[in-house]
């Protein structure tokens, strides 16, 4: 992971005064574990996702904007091909996934995603 994208991870930890055992037992990883997802030599796993999201009420866009943006784009770049792909279909499900791509769309712009 390159160490240009921002984690707040340590910053989390030491809001709260958790040492990194603390917090590596918190979440069910090792010290050492923690310790490079700190420093961004390893990329943050879905369960460190979802465990500092447990821990300090904070989802993945707060704790880890540079991963989030970057998996917003690669989605949303994903959503425009299967835009394209849905614009010959004329049926109730096409239509469904039309609204869903849609819904996306207006979220990315009301949350002023990173496209």
């Amino acid at each position: 992971m390159s160490p240009l994208l921002p984690n707040y991870l340590r910053t989390l930890r030491m809001r709260w005064g958790l040492t990194q055992p603390e917090l590596a037992t918190l979440l069910g990883i090792t010290e050492s574990a923690l310790s490079k997802f700190e420093t961004q030599a390893l990329a943050p796993t879905k369960n460190l996702i979802l465990g500092v999201e447990v821990v300090f009420g904070q989802g993945a866009r707060d704790a880890f904007p540079a991963l989030y943006a970057q998996t917003e784009r690669n989605i949303m770049r994903r959503a425009a091909v299967f835009s394209k792909r849905l614009e010959h279909e004329r049926n109730d499900i096409a239509d469904t996934k039309r609204k869903l791509l849609t819904e996306m769309v207006d979220r990315c712009v009301t949350d002023n995603c990173h496209l």
